[in-house]
């Protein structure tokens, strides 16, 4: 078997350093529990959690992660073979890698410019067959010829002023290998370009040209350096660097000979080009060159492809992280309700809309919310009826074991005892410390409580303007219900019936305001602006990430620059409580 990218399988390393942290995030949250929570309820408030299933559900995230990385990794094992009849050129590139190459007239040096060049012209073939030479005092076949373009790069890329042991130009060698190399290919698809600075120092390059000529090979020449030159740096091997000289010690400097390059070229039908724009030469080569020149049908050959196999273990990590989701970490409980079952059922009268405030106020509770800790201090004495004592023993439990993972529950059964001692200011600021757990499901609940605590709490309110203030406020929080079930039947009715109460309050108040006289008339209240709508939006999106700190400051520098905020001054105080911070009179 082998990889088409295999660097990916250094992801790999990955794996035993996950299992690590996963270690040490066990070992840490278990000592962590013990530290907060006593040995008494350390089964009652831990007891659901299936250490087995947690190591099964990580193990099979492992699993998938591995083999999603070993599909990145293309695996490859087996081939097919298949036809290729391939219609183009027989295209032998020449490159001249004498010392002269190192010249660096042209950035970074001769050689390297022409590696890029080859590079360009390569993306610019389309099916044509493509060979490599290396020229200096003679030629050798680098790379024959052939359609894996990757191959011919990589050879290219190997080239240095070494390749060729012996020194010196030789061009006539360079192309009387090259019309060997051709053999019997069929006659006009033959061309060779040459890469060079010119210098030939052996050999009688437009004799040889003409001679290829006959035989159908096309040349086309690619002159390398400018007419000044320049000097020939070389270095030894302690890393000093000095200059090519010649038998008499004077410095060589290496020029660009364009005049021998354009008459080797024409002499076979070709044309010389100046290498400058390594991208622009190479598409003038092949576009007023190459794909002038007849393409001739090759030979039909079989060819041996790998099969790609990266769907198996593709499929086995889809199949590992789908098992791992349906995995639950936790162990099936009996689940029973912090409210009475009486108290859950009655939320369908609400869309009838009672005539009685009394009736209302019956009708807007509904306290959802299961439990797997059941037998949680206080939660019997709730059940009997008797709040008050049910209310100072979840306080009590909250206070001996401060920062326990069930604080937000302990904080919800508050306030549902709260809310039964009708004592809404508890129950608001129980159920908004709930809001801080991760569980959506406690968070949807506990937004649904509040709405139905606000709605009580604006019940008793002297004034309209206060009573118009928790009611819009419930209305809030059962939207937030209802982005996170929106399913949930007795928010929507809880809210349509609230949003009804609130619409004939404002119809009470626009009547008893016309008939007043201007001097009794009262201020209406100001409505928000659209700022501070797109404030209040932000808010609730921080509160959904549990950054209560940052919804604070949103609200309060808003406020400070428009005084329509103060619309949302229960929602500010709200938040001011779950962080901590008490108001005084004066707030």
């Amino acid at each position: 078997m082998t990889f088409g990218a295999p660097e990916w399988l250094w992801g790999l390393l990955l794996i035993p350093l996950l299992i690590a942290l996963f270690m040490r995030a066990e070992h840490r949250g278990l000592q962590r529990l013990q530290q907060f929570v006593s040995a008494r309820l350390l089964p009652q408030l831990a007891g659901t959690v299936n250490r087995r299933r947690r190591i099964i559900r990580f193990g099979l995230l492992l699993l998938g992660l591995a083999l999603a990385i070993g599909s990145l990794a293309q695996p490859r094992w087996g081939y097919t073979f298949e036809d290729v009849k391939r219609k183009g050129l027989d295209l032998l590139v020449a490159v001249d890698t004498s010392r002269s190459m190192l010249s660096n007239d042209v950035q970074p040096n001769r050689l390297d410019r022409v590696k890029l060049a080859i590079q360009d012209l390569i993306d610019e073939l389309q099916g044509d067959r493509i060979g490599l030479i290396a020229f200096a005092g003679r030629a050798f076949l680098q790379a024959p010829l052939t359609i894996d373009y990757d191959a011919v790069i990589e050879a290219v890329n190997d080239l240095d002023t070494k390749t060729i042991p012996e020194g010196g130009t030789n061009i006539s060698s360079a192309i009387t290998l090259a019309t060997q190399s051709f053999g019997k290919s069929a006659m006009g698809n033959r061309a060779l370009i040459i890469f060079t600075d010119g210098e030939e120092l052996s050999g009688d390059a437009v004799k040889t040209a003409k001679a290829a000529a006959d035989a159908g090979v096309r040349i086309f020449t690619v002159g390398v350096g400018t007419p000044q030159g320049s000097l020939i740096p070389v270095t030894s091997d302690n890393g000093e660097t000095s200059f090519v000289k010649d038998i008499n010690g004077q410095v060589v400097k290496s020029k660009l000979d364009d005049k021998r390059l354009h008459e080797v070229a024409e002499a076979t039908g070709g044309f010389y080009r100046h290498l400058e724009n390594g991208p622009r030469t190479m598409q003038q080569v092949q576009s007023e060159g190459l794909a002038k020149m007849q393409a001739a049908e090759m030979d039909v050959r079989l060819s041996r492809r790998p099969i790609e196999r990266y769907e198996w273990p593709l499929g086995g990590a889809l199949i590992a992280l789908t098992l791992s989701i349906l995995i639950p970490e936790r162990k099936r409980v009996r689940e029973r309700a912090y409210v009475p079952e009486a108290a859950r059922n009655v939320a369908h009268s609400v869309a009838g809309g009672p005539a009685k405030a009394a009736g209302a106020a019956v009708a807007i509770l509904m306290l959802l919310c299961s439990s797997a800790f059941a037998t949680a201090p206080g939660i019997n004495a709730y059940q009997q009826g008797k709040f008050e004592n049910a209310y100072k023993e979840f306080q009590e439990t909250l206070k001996s074991h401060p920062q326990s993972r069930a604080e937000e529950r302990l904080q919800f059964d508050s306030g549902a005892a709260a809310y039964k001692l009708k004592d809404y200011n508890k129950a608001l600021e129980s159920f908004s410390q709930a809001l801080l757990t991760p569980d959506t499901g406690l968070q949807t609940k506990g937004h649904y409580n509040l709405g139905n605590t606000l709605y009580q709490r604006g019940e008793m309110q002297k004034t309209d303007d206060k009573k118009l203030s928790d009611w819009t406020n419930a209305l809030d929080h059962y939207e937030q219900t209802l982005k996170l079930d929106p399913q949930n039947k007795e928010a929507k009715d809880n809210y349509e019936y609230v949003k009804k109460k609130i619409d004939e309050l404002k119809k009470k108040q626009e009547s008893s305001s016309q008939q007043s006289t201007p001097e009794q008339s009262k201020p209406q209240q100001i409505e928000p602006s659209e700022a501070a709508k797109k404030a209040k939006a932000a808010a609730d999106k921080a509160v959904m990430q549990r950054k209560f700190r940052t919804a604070l400051k949103i609200m309060s520098d808003q406020l400070r620059i428009d005084p329509t905020t103060a619309y949302y001054s229960d929602y500010i105080h709200r938040l001011e409580d779950i962080n901590g911070i008490k108001r005084t009179d004066n707030s």
